[in-house]
């Protein structure tokens, strides 16, 4: 594809940011300052998403990237000066301990940084190490010895922490020829792998950002009002979706979200892989798309030239589940970016299947009409 058009910085001010569910406001105030000298107006839900509107008339187009990463929660300080903690989305047991976590205190603005402990292999059984530790059996220490002195750091009982881990991007070049030409000639691609805390879904928000930048940038028409939104709370229930749809009353909604990537060892039953394009989902946990709206993306896709892939999740969900159940029905597609790792302090993908996801966005939106919205539906 050649050099990237993203705004890498953005990016990586977005996945740095702190914004467990429930708690996003650092990572929106990002968005905010980015997303309203672009837009045409900006809105807001009571839960905390945000909206960028870009044009007037038409169809009312809903393009949602969830905003909050998975995190934890404080419940309890013990006498030991120990945190116990509870999960902000879901975690898996292996990737914590050890791992560090950054607080943000009730008091003071200085966050704390933690690192995940349990009791010492030494002091266990063989039978216990033979065992996966959960998440009861973990804690946080802070370096503390008494629960006056985590107090003394401005730590209560309610407050939330997020992995401690930073943006950074590797360079690779790969050999590769097309999978259905045996006889065509390698040819070398130059990669940009990205590795981040939050990329769910930090990178949903912004590819929405992307797109409402080209869009206005390039002073690029489109034929419906299009509504940018980060919404709060995914990882909890698709909350921030479901109160910004109420809001919205779209015509279509789209949900930009992380997909599971097929190309781990032992993954089984998913096609979509890293670098292979962006992922047009087939369906997932939470709802089943618009046959007709998913073929139409599809075509553009194709005509366009644009990278793509065929994607499925036979379990799990994004805002789009809560979209197209909005008002009377929206129709609705999940576009995704296969990502490796995702729930954990260092995700992976792959950059241009990013630029593809942006690209088939402002294309999108340049089509949908209301005779072609109409035609999704039409009995």
């Amino acid at each position: 594809m050649g050099e990237l058009k993203l705004d890498l910085e953005l990016l990586e001010k977005l996945c740095n940011a702190f914004g467990p569910s429930g708690h996003e406001h650092e990572a929106q105030k990002i968005v905010r300052e980015y997303g309203e000298k672009l837009a045409d107006e900006t809105l807001h839900d009571g839960l905390g998403s945000l909206v960028f509107r870009k044009g007037e008339g038409g169809p009312k187009i809903m393009m949602a990237g969830h905003v909050d990463e998975i995190g934890f929660i404080i419940t309890d300080i013990t006498k030991e000066g120990y945190l116990r903690f509870n999960q902000l989305g879901g975690w898996w047991d292996q990737t914590l301990l050890t791992q560090e976590v950054l607080i943000k205190p009730y008091k003071g603005n200085e966050k704390i940084i933690g690192v995940i402990g349990a009791t010492p292999p030494h002091l266990l059984t063989a039978e216990q190490r033979a065992k996966v530790v959960t998440k009861d059996k973990m804690f946080i220490d802070v370096g503390a010895s008494s629960k006056k002195e985590v107090e003394g750091l401005g730590i209560r009982v309610g407050d939330s922490a997020v992995p401690l881990a930073t943006f950074r991007t590797m360079k690779r070049k790969w050999k590769e020829k097309p999978e259905d030409d045996e006889d065509a000639e390698e040819v070398v691609r130059d990669v940009t792998i990205g590795v981040a805390k939050a990329f769910d879904d930090r990178i949903g928000v912004f590819i929405v950002l992307e797109a409402l930048r080209r869009i206005s940038e390039q002073g690029i028409s489109i034929p419906c009002t299009a509504y940018f939104c980060s919404t709060t709370q995914e990882e909890v229930g698709l909350r921030g979706a479901r109160t910004s749809a109420q809001m919205l009353k779209p015509d279509i909604g789209f949900a930009l979200d992380v997909d599971i990537s097929g190309d781990s060892p032992d993954a089984k039953g998913l096609v979509q892989k890293m670098g292979k394009g962006v992922s047009i989902s087939a369906g997932d946990g939470s709802m089943i798309p618009n046959p007709r709206l998913r073929r139409y993306v599809m075509d553009l896709a194709e005509e366009k030239g644009i990278k793509h892939q065929i994607a499925f999740l036979p379990s799990g969900g994004t805002d789009a589940g809560s979209i197209h159940l909005s008002g009377m029905g929206a129709p609705s597609l999940f576009l995704g970016i296969p990502t490796r790792y995702i729930h954990s302090h260092h995700a992976m993908l792959d950059l241009e299947d990013v630029e593809n996801a942006v690209q088939l966005l402002v294309e999108v939106l340049q089509t949908l009409d209301e005779k072609t919205v109409k035609s999704f539906t039409e009995v």
